[in-house]
């Protein structure tokens, strides 16, 4: 007897541990499964958002005719090789939160950057075919006097809201909106996130910084959302873009520019970009990804007030707040009038 009763046990036993086995099986297959599911959801819901943000772009423009509410402070600017001149507007340096740089020197002289704004103005008169990207166009110096000049096709990306209203009103005061299209997004190397945006000590609106990627707040004008510079082919196929030049001005994450621009790059011919050295110069491995891509791409380092060669091996040393990097066989541009046909 007692040995039968040994063997129900064992048997009773073996038949309980298979069920446990049976039913941790069970909860790890179903965990599975909704981990399947709701992965693929996600990437779903990722891809399909990314492939309709490149595939309608436009809805992402900045409407050009809509009205602003707000008054600003609009300054004609200084005269530029005795024909160019453009409005823009300008925040009043009086409050805590201007842009104390740009507004006061467009209010005291006409003019930021004056050198280099000439130098784009030479280009666009001698080479009017060129498009010109504005990428941070911050208060649209650029953008406005490429505008003002025989540039016809400008895109202009500028992710800050109250830069992108006075940016518009500028247009508007000067009626190119059909030279120009505005995009409020900050170029990275994802599309489509949202990402905030810190003030550094001096507390000005064109020292804005990326910090990290945020959810989604529409009241906080210090939350931006991404694109991909490639985002953009639809529009440059639009457009009929095959040649361009641009500026690019997005303190210190140009890297993101250029991770993101390979497809662009081999579609037209980007023949010269000005690029902010300063920043992106202070993070080697960042500055080192910048000067490899466009090296690859055959671009050569200039001074952009002198013209002169920079050493591609003393990068990190350049002695220079912007950088030109031209396009073997274009460096022409970067002194355009001395150029004999």
């Amino acid at each position: 007897m007692p040995k039968i009763i040994v063997s129900r046990f064992i048997r009773m036993s073996a038949k309980i541990v298979l069920k446990i086995f049976e039913y941790i099986i069970l909860i790890n297959l179903s965990i599975l499964i909704t981990y399947k599911l709701t992965t693929d959801y996600y990437l779903f819901q990722t891809n399909s958002s990314l492939e309709e943000f490149a595939s309608n772009i436009e809805d992402y423009y900045v409407d050009l005719h809509e009205h602003t509410n707000e008054s600003f402070q609009c300054i004609r600017t200084k005269t530029l090789l005795n024909q160019y001149n453009t409005t823009i507007c300008v925040y009043n340096t009086s409050d805590d939160d201007d842009d104390t740089d740009i507004s006061s020197s467009i209010i005291r002289d006409g003019i930021w950057e004056e050198e280099l704004v000439i130098r784009f103005l030479r280009i666009f008169s001698r080479y009017p075919q060129l498009a010109f990207f504005d990428i941070g166009a911050d208060l649209g110096v650029y953008t406005m006097y490429a505008a003002a000049s025989d540039c016809s096709n400008i895109i202009a990306i500028e992710y800050f809201q109250p830069n992108i209203e006075r940016i518009r009103r500028a247009i508007q005061i000067e009626h190119v909106q059909s030279r120009v299209v505005l995009i409020q997004r900050i170029i990275y190397d994802q599309s489509n996130i949202y990402l905030s945006l810190r003030i550094n000590i001096m507390n000005t609106l064109d020292s804005q910084r990326i910090n990290s990627d945020v959810s989604l707040n529409v009241h906080d004008p210090f939350m931006v959302k991404t694109i991909r510079f490639d985002d953009l082919l639809s529009l440059v196929q639009q457009r009929h873009i095959q040649e361009a030049i641009i500026k690019i001005d997005i303190e210190g994450f140009e890297d993101y520019f250029c991770q993101s621009s390979e497809t662009i790059f081999n579609e037209i011919n980007i023949q010269m970009i000005l690029m902010k050295w300063t920043i992106i110069q202070q993070t080697s491995e960042k500055a080192k990804f910048v000067r490899d891509f466009l090296l690859d791409h055959k671009y050569v380092p200039l001074n952009p007030l002198t013209c002169e060669k920079q050493s591609e091996i003393n990068y990190l040393h350049w002695n220079l707040y912007d950088i030109f990097w031209v396009k073997q066989n274009y460096t022409y541009l970067c002194e355009p009038d001395k150029r004999i046909l």
